[in-house]
């Protein structure tokens, strides 16, 4: 069958931890789009941060951003989608992780903001590169502010276990107001309630005139798992873990391998 729309992951998916998209994967995608394709990126990343792998790609279709939180196009810069935290309940969360003594990261008005530039927010920026410095900013009291000013989503970042810690601590306290997700084992985030890669991807597929059995969705993470559930044809990538691998339809090789370039010449660009 012919595939229309292709969702792809950013991190762990297109690129590896080296955050280098290869020529192999820049080629397929360009292949893809030249076939008629729509090809997409759902990301965790927020809009400023995925903008750049999108260009490298030469992306044109609005891309999922924040968990689903955003859908922006990368050309007009034209909002599709947007819905942010409730600002009193984004502001206990902030409270409570920092509490805790973790990492937080809020992304409001479209800048990230922090209560202070230390080791925590060092060790982000090593593991997710660096932002411009002028889309950062300290806020020393980043609670207060995300209450006068709803962030589209916050983050949270550590070591593996304190981030499974405070997943499940924010989950036992915020299942009814949050949406809650661990996007690698090093970073929590957090939406409104309800929000996720799937519920956008169908939103874009709307938009974009798309029926659902038309839709490939590519993932590696917890997160990802939405939207492989929800489109046509959901794969995993070989280096996402069994928890993830069980929701898709069928695993292709990891992203040392260049799985997305394997997945697009075997179900995209082949007549078969």
């Amino acid at each position: 069958m012919t595939y229309r729309l292709l969702a792809l992951d950013l991190d762990g998916t297109v690129m590896g931890k080296d955050l280098r998209i290869t020529d192999a994967v820049r080629a397929a995608v360009a292949a893809a789009q030249a076939g008629g394709a729509y090809v997409t990126l759902a990301t965790g990343r927020v809009f400023r941060s995925a903008l750049p792998f999108a260009q490298q790609l030469g992306l044109r279709e609005p891309l999922i951003c924040a968990q689903g939180a955003l859908i922006r196009h990368p050309l007009t810069r034209e909002i599709l989608y947007h819905e942010p935290l409730p600002g009193a309940v984004a502001a206990e969360a902030i409270t409570l992780l920092q509490a805790a003594g973790v990492c937080v990261i809020a992304y409001i008005d479209e800048r990230l903001g922090i209560v202070q530039d230390d080791e925590g927010f060092a060790s982000f920026v090593r593991r997710w590169g660096r932002p411009d410095p002028a889309h950062v900013f300290v806020a020393r009291d980043l609670a207060e502010l995300a209450r006068a000013t709803p962030p589209t989503k916050v983050m949270f970042f550590g070591d593996p276990p304190i981030v499974e810690r405070e997943i499940a601590r924010l989950a036992a306290h915020f299942s009814s107001s949050l949406g809650i997700v661990r996007s690698d084992v090093t970073l929590g985030e957090l939406t409104a309630l309800g929000l996720s890669k799937g519920r956008a991807l169908a939103t874009l597929a709307r938009h974009l005139r798309v029926a659902r059995e038309d839709v490939i969705a590519i993932g590696d993470e917890e997160n990802d798992v939405p939207m492989l559930r929800w489109a046509g044809l959901g794969l995993a990538m070989g280096n996402a873990p069994a928890s993830v691998q069980r929701h898709a339809k069928a695993v292709i090789p990891s992203v040392g391998d260049d799985g997305v370039a394997w997945a697009i010449r075997e179900y995209v660009l082949s007549e078969g």
